[in-house]
């Protein structure tokens, strides 16, 4: 065998060992995660003595599906219903786009698998996608507990400076939570 077809061979197999790599890293789809904190929303000051509770929801984006637990606790009446709402930024309210499966009690569950379409994944991504959980006693459909969905992110202590452009204004957070094994 001549010394071109043995280089011309090893390119072959080169390419073909490259297009198999792509195709295999292809096929598994990128997974992110995304945490918040539920807090009540009161709409006006008359809601606001009546809007009680509060919760954690974690999400995790795989490919354009995405799973979502979380709990609540300590509602003013029993949940209603759950939705992942979308607006157009952090803080303004938005939309309905997919229901959420959520306990009927004044502390409970709140959890969902569902299929994103590219708009509803750029959404995430652009932190327009938030959690809204109803109850009885809060003004429904306006809401009870609501929490944007960020990326997993650090989160500095009381009176630490907040330094960089990853800072993301969130409560207490999940990532201690998600490593510890406990589930939601």
């Amino acid at each position: 065998m001549s010394r071109w077809v043995k280089v011309a061979t090893r390119c072959q197999l080169i390419i073909a060992a490259s297009g198999f790599l792509a195709a295999a890293t292809a096929a598994t789809p990128v997974t992110s995660a995304y945490e918040t904190v539920l807090g009540p929303t009161p709409i006006n000051h008359i809601t606001n003595v009546s809007l009680t509770g509060e919760g954690a929801v974690i999400a995790t984006l795989s490919g354009n599906s995405l799973k979502i637990a979380g709990t609540f606790t300590g509602l003013s009446g029993p949940a209603t219903d759950a939705h992942v709402m979308m607006g157009e930024g952090i803080g303004i309210p938005g939309t309905p786009i997919l229901d959420l499966t959520a306990s009927t009690g004044v502390n409970g569950t709140i959890n969902g698998t569902l299929t994103l379409n590219r708009a509803q994944v750029q959404a995430l991504r652009d932190g327009r996608l938030y959690v809204q959980v109803n109850s009885q006693k809060g003004p429904a459909p306006d809401g009870n507990l609501w929490g944007w969905l960020l990326p997993e992110h650090v989160k500095a202590g009381q009176d630490e400076p907040q330094m960089g452009s990853w800072f993301l204004p969130q409560g207490e957070g999940l990532r201690a939570t998600r490593n510890s094994g406990r589930n939601f």
